[in-house]
């Protein structure tokens, strides 16, 4: 095509493709539909597969509930055991509510927080003393309460197992 002194030629719009969609990391693929469809995809057979497991296996039922037992002790489900040892630490009424509400809420600001309050630029762990030792002694505290309140549960009388 020839192009007359003094003009540019028309610039030409490059077609996104599979096969070139990474030479230019800039540009992407539309995520409607293509994406969609796939996650919907992935999505309905998990779903199928859940159903078929649930059929082929059912939750064992028991006997109804005894409401006039005096014996049965209500525990919490095993990934409950680390709130609930927490607790024992706010005995009575007036600080259920502090155990059960603002301190896991300060956790879990702090969690948010931590990026904010450890501005280091670098990745490596041996620089960020900070945000070490923050979740360090987080993850600590859960698997500290984790262990306390397994051991309470196991050696609770009638706790048969």
């Amino acid at each position: 095509m020839e192009v007359a002194p003094g003009r540019s030629r028309p610039v030409e719009e490059e077609v996104i493709t599979e096969e070139n969609v990474y030479d230019r990391p800039d540009e992407t693929m539309a995520f409607f539909p293509g994406q969609v469809l796939r996650d919907g995809y992935v999505s309905t057979v998990l779903l199928i597969a859940i159903c078929v497991l649930s059929y082929v296996s059912p939750a064992p039922l028991t006997h109804p509930a005894n409401l006039a037992t005096h014996t049965y002790v209500p525990r919490p489900e095993w990934f409950f055991f680390f709130y609930e040892q927490m607790l024992m630490f706010f005995p009575g009424y007036a600080l259920i509510s502090f155990g059960a509400v603002i301190v896991p809420l300060l956790f879990i600001i702090l969690l948010f927080a931590l990026p904010w309050l450890d501005r280091t630029p670098s990745y490596s762990l041996t620089k960020r003393p900070f945000a070490i030792v923050v979740g360090f002694l987080i993850i600590a505290t859960i698997i500290l309460n984790m262990l306390l309140g397994i051991s309470r549960v196991m050696n609770f009388p009638g706790a048969g197992g």
